[in-house]
């Protein structure tokens, strides 16, 4: 019994220092990033994604601090193998840092990319690519299981050249090391959701007013903009899972 007990107490010391090494790092880089140099603030931020990049154990931290103060957004599968970070990080008055980071495990493996997932995962749209040098904010990750495999539908928007926001989804799955983009997903389209809207002033759209994910009856929901590039409040594209894609369901619309 006693031996157990010391095992416990081992065991409670070993997660707490962990803890602590993990918030220490966090609040190190966070100063940093926060000094009025601008070579001191951008040499902590590259500091903080290479940690990002080597660190494992950073996939389930919650980085709170960054979150509250640094605009850090951080979005994890729900099985836990997939986690995605955004930032739109304020330097100074007039210069900000826009940067994304996806992190993977397969295994033993311990994956990490930076830069936006449409380069990543080669997504095939001149306008996506064309806005590579902004960061694409990662709203949130989608886990479904189709043809055998399990699928993460990633959420992601950007704001566009004309001031308008473009939102989409994309379909990937782990196969080894690799993050592989699955083409002709949704009705035979690389995407869901990738038209451009106005978004209110800017003032970005909940991810759940855009796309929504019915596990029960295995439809997908994007959302729908009329000719004028405004946001139609409760119309959807529909599309039901079949097989290994989804299909578009149509409409008499």
């Amino acid at each position: 019994m006693k031996k157990i007990l010391l095992l416990l107490i081992a065991a409670c010391i070993m997660v707490l220092t962990g803890c602590n090494k993990m918030e220490s790092n966090e609040k190190k880089y966070l100063k940093g990033m926060q000094s009025d140099n601008y070579e001191e603030s951008s040499k902590a931020f590259s500091e903080f994604c290479h940690w990002l990049e080597k660190d494992r154990e950073t996939m389930t931290y919650d980085f709170p601090h960054m979150r509250q103060e640094m605009g850090l957004k951080a979005v994890t599968s729900k099985d836990g193998h997939l986690r995605c970070y955004s930032w739109d990080t304020p330097i100074n008055d007039s210069t900000h840092v826009y940067a994304n980071i996806s992190q993977w495990v397969s295994g033993e493996n311990f994956i990490a990319f930076s830069g936006p997932l449409s380069k990543l995962l080669r997504v095939n749209d001149p306008d996506i690519k064309q806005a590579q040098a902004v960061a694409h904010q990662i709203d949130t990750i989608f886990d479904m299981d189709a043809g055998g495999q399990h699928i993460y539908l990633i959420a992601q928007s950007y704001i566009n050249v004309n001031g308008n926001r473009r939102a989409y989804v994309s379909a990937c799955f782990i196969n080894g090391i690799n993050l592989v983009h699955i083409p002709f997903f949704f009705g035979g389209t690389e995407r869901a959701g990738s038209l451009e809207f106005r978004d209110n002033q800017r003032a970005l759209t909940p991810v759940d007013q855009l796309f929504k994910w019915d596990a029960e009856n295995h439809r997908f929901y994007s959302y729908l903009t009329d000719d004028n590039y405004n946001r139609i409040p409760g119309k959807f594209t529909e599309y039901v899972l079949e097989g290994n894609r989804f299909e578009r369901v149509q409409t008499d619309e």
